[in-house]
């Protein structure tokens, strides 16, 4: 309430009383501010021998018109009728009192200290009661009650929770009819006439008005009661403004009679009546702990749903007076969304709302964590990603008399049903068990131990320790797999280190080219100025890059199997060398310089072939940086690759012992032209980890060498700690997550952490690094340490909230490997999107970008193409790069 407001009402109030005194001296006067305005509540026997209307009359002649204005309720009493009227509270808890005009007094006074923000989905503690999650809108025909008969079914069925369902939209109701229990209903049943038996004081149970939906006994609709002349008059006599008046709550009596019942239920969802509908303010801003407003981005919901939102997070519910200052969880579902060529704009229109509406709830939702001690990211912006849902339109749906449980229908519904999942009690079972887990932590946490260190500089039994052998290591892994194709950090070298430790049964590794920080990298290794000199030598002689790779490949072998020493040297030059780069190239040179050279070599290496009992696998990584960056460095890349791979192709009919396993960067593979490319169509495995337990069980092999971790994994199943991680089933992943990190993240996109870690840990390609992984966790592990001597957390070792604190430095570093390590020449891309500063990005944005670059960076992953119809492209940052390239705002649309 504005200052000024509050002096006007203290005056009437003053005016108010003196006016009572002069009528009945003996009236015990209360005036408190309610919904309306005032609440005048007076108590004198004298008033028994007056009517209603002649005790106002007689108070009203002594106040002026501006006083009388303000009063919406006369409550002139005698003491025997103040006993059926309830307590009137007090004007220190008016305000309190969950009504429109407060809420959006709230929203509208840019002045007024607001209180800070916490939600039910920050805290790492469940909540002490099932949830009430309210489903509204301010304007009909949105799919609001289709939402909600939706998501109760995907609650229930997919993830097991039971679910009640409260249809308070009691004007129009009908979710009866979705659910299509519509002839179980019968009269005095349903949620008007329990809120009358609550309100006149009565006995009931709230199981009386439920009725079971489906066969499970796991979803139940309370339909707001059978339509007939009973019930409009029942409706008239419900009085909403009364309920924070009265010693008992109706409508908290109702919502705690359906928790304390013997149904337990896991969540109630709440379908609200549209508009500044009385009954709509106490569900919105007392009793929800998550609010899901349904709007279609049209100016005509803009500034009424903005009210809504700042309103929402101007209050606190009635978890409060459990000791904790909660605030209702706004979350925004944009319904339905038209097909067609406005689609995408439309859904970046309603983020980029939503996104305004929030922002000042950033400062207060800090404020909220320093005081409880939470340290959270730097930027605590509600970010409309995380919080606003799109609905296509489906005629289908939209046509259809009932909401069914097809799993097709209800999947678009899917990220709702996640968003309550966050705040839904863990069962008293999952507790224990995750209790018992823990019994362990802060031994767990002392031994755990996450190298992010890049594999070819992992000390040798440290890496051959961690190396997780999944089904597609197998599979690139075999002889007859020459080319792997694969972004940087995607396990590239960490497989050829397997390899080069000779891990692959009947088959020798020669190492040929190793990246430049290998430990063990030979002389004939070169690097970008031996390769410069090399590129020179061959242009001089008339020679091509295969030449070059023959006589590389017959050095290699010669110096490192000893079997083919006993050949002799391939050719004379090459025999007996100085372990030094500079002489190995003079040597390389004089095999050049001797027209046989080369095919001397090449009929060294089928002696060879042929002489063996060995396979021989010829290792070739690190190509892609040995070369260097600039320009004429990345075209001597390109063709020395290119002559590579043609030699290959060259010598595979010709040699069946010596293999070749060629390691190369996927946007450099897709840039060579050369001569039979068409040879490595199914000779060639890209790393790409698509199956999101096998990448878990990257950091989940390093988690089990800690003994303390290995013991509380033993707890679950102790088969997991005496089985070999790479031979885990899903469900043993599953439980050894959840033992490391949890289940359930709070207040983000996703309700589960593996949906989390897998999303945020994906570029605009949907790659995934296990660099990242490790990098994710090592961020997380340091931040626990640190938390746990403050606030102990007994669910998992590492809290969910350490992983979304941790994301930021991931960020940072995961840039830095794309623009230093790959793609130099991106660093002009997104230098305009940190000028830019939020997603999605236009090609406004993006102008003075050449369109190779804008193709480039799509193809590194550091944008991903929005689908659209629109005229003009749209980009989006992956979370992978948004926090390090400050990428946190949203357009205007």
């Amino acid at each position: 309430m504005r200052k000024a407001d509050v002096m006007s009402a203290h005056d009437s109030a003053e005016k108010i009383r003196t006016a009572v005194q002069e009528v009945v001296p003996s009236a015990v006067v209360q005036v408190v501010r309610d919904a309306g305005g005032l609440l005048v509540r007076a108590e004198s026997d004298a008033f028994g021998s007056w009517t209603p209307e002649e005790r106002k009359a007689k108070v009203a002649e002594h106040l002026d018109h501006g006083v009388l204005r303000d009063v919406h309720t006369w409550e002139l009493l005698t003491p025997a009728e103040a006993e059926w009227y309830g307590d009137l509270g007090s004007a220190d808890t008016g305000d309190r009192v969950p009504h429109w005009t407060s809420a959006l007094e709230r929203a509208q006074d840019a002045n007024r200290s607001l209180p800070s923000v916490t939600f039910a989905s920050d805290l790492d503690d469940d909540l002490d009661s099932a949830p009430v999650v309210t489903f509204y809108s301010l304007k009909g025909g949105v799919g609001r009650s289709t939402a909600l008969a939706s998501v109760a079914r995907r609650l229930s069925s997919e993830h097991g929770l039971t679910t009640v369902c409260i249809d308070m939209d009691l004007e129009a109701p009908g979710l009866d009819s979705l659910f299509g229990i519509e002839d179980q209903v019968d009269t005095d049943h349903g949620v008007v006439s329990a809120l009358l038996q609550y309100e006149f004081g009565e006995q009931g149970s709230a199981l009386e008005h439920l009725i079971p939906v489906d066969d499970a006994g796991r979803l139940y609709c309370m339909p707001a009661g059978r339509i007939d002349s009973a019930y409009a008059a029942q409706l008239r006599a419900l009085e909403p403004e009364i309920w924070y008046r009265e010693g008992t709550n109706a409508l908290h009596r109702l919502i705690d009679d359906v928790r304390e019942s013997n149904l337990r239920p896991d969540v109630i969802l709440i379908d609200s009546r549209t508009g500044v509908s009385p009954v709509a303010a106490p569900l919105l801003f007392d009793v929800s702990d998550m609010a899901v407003i349904c709007f279609h981005p049209h100016a005509q919901a803009r500034a009424g749903t903005e009210m809504l939102a700042k309103a929402l997070l101007s209050s606190t519910t009635r978890r409060s007076t459990a000791g904790r200052v909660l605030t209702p969880e706004p979350r925004f579902v944009v319904s339905p969304m038209p097909p067609g060529i406005s689609a995408t704009r439309l859904a970046e229109r309603a983020k980029s709302w939503v996104e305004a509406w929030t922002e000042t709830a950033g400062s207060q939702r800090q404020e909220a964590q320093e005081l409880s001690g939470y340290r959270r990211q730097k930027d605590q912006a509600l970010s409309a990603e995380e919080i606003t849902h799109v609905i296509p339109y489906n005629a289908e749906v939209a046509f259809a008399d009932t909401v069914g449980a097809s799993r097709g229908l209800l999947t678009p519904y899917a990220r709702i049903a996640d968003w309550i999942v966050q705040i839904v009690p863990e069962s008293t079972s999952a507790q224990a068990l995750q209790g018992r887990t823990s019994a362990g932590k802060a031994e767990a946490l002392r031994q755990l131990s996450f190298s992010t260190g890049t594999a070819e500089i992992l000390d040798h039994e440290e890496f051959l320790q961690d190396y997780v052998v999944t089904r597609q290591v197998n599979e690139t892994a075999a002889p007859d797999v020459p080319l792997i194709l694969g972004r940087k950090g995607t396990g590239k070298t960490a497989l050829f280190r397997w390899l080069a430790a000779g891990k692959l049964a009947g088959w020798e590794p020669v190492l040929a080219t190793t990246p430049n920080q290998y430990k063990e990298r030979p002389a004939w290794s070169f690097g970008p100025d031996n390769y410069a000199a090399v590129g020179g030598a061959l242009e001089q002689r008339g020679l091509d890059w295969g030449s070059f790779w023959q006589v590389l490949m017959a050095l290699a072998i010669y110096q490192s199997y000893s079997p083919a020493r006993e050949l002799g040297a391939p050719h004379p030059a090459l025999d007996g060398l100085d372990d030094s780069d500079f002489a190995v190239t003079q040597a390389v040179f004089e095999v050049l310089d001797d027209p046989m050279g080369p095919l001397r070599c090449g009929d060294w290496l089928r002696r060879v072939d042929a002489d063996g009992e060995h396979g021989v696998l010829l290792l070739f990584d690190g190509l892609d940086t040995a070369f260097g960056h600039s320009p004429v460095q990345r075209s001597r890349r390109s063709a020395a690759i290119a002559g590579l791979l043609t030699k290959q192709a060259d010598l595979a009919s010709r040699l069946n012992r010596i293999r070749l396993k060629i390691f190369v960067r996927q946007d450099i593979w897709q840039g060579l032209r050369f001569e039979n490319k068409s040879h490595f169509f199914g000779l060639s495995r890209r790393l790409q980890w698509e199956d999101r337990e096998e990448y878990f069980k990257v950091v989940l092999k390093r988690a089990v060498r800690a003994p303390a971790f290995a013991d509380v994994l033993a707890v679950l199943d102790p088969a997991l700690p005496a089985t070999e991680v790479a031979g885990w089933s899903p469900e043993q992943v599953a439980a050894a997550w959840s033992a490391l990190v949890g289940e359930r993240m709070r207040g983000e996109r996703t309700a589960f952490t593996a949906n989390w870690v897998w999303n945020r840990l994906a570029d605009g390609n949907g790659d995934h690094s296990p660099r990242a992984l490790l990098q994710l966790f090592a961020a997380a592990l340091d931040w626990e340490r640190a938390e746990e001597k403050r606030s102990g957390y007994d669910r998992s070792v590492l809290r969910p909230r350490s992983l979304a604190l941790s994301l930021e430095s991931v960020s940072d570093k995961a840039l830095s490997a794309l623009l230093d390590e790959e793609f130099q020449e991106l660093r002009q891309v997104a230098e305009a999107l940190r000028e830019y500063g939020r997603t999605p990005v236009n090609e406004e944005a993006l102008g003075d970008i050449e369109e190779d670059l804008v193709v480039l960076a799509q193809e590194a992953g550091l944008l991903e193409n929005i689908d659209s119809d629109a005229s003009e492209r749209l980009f989006k940052v992956p979370d992978l790069y948004r926090w390090a390239l400050g990428v946190t705002r949203r357009g205007p649309m």
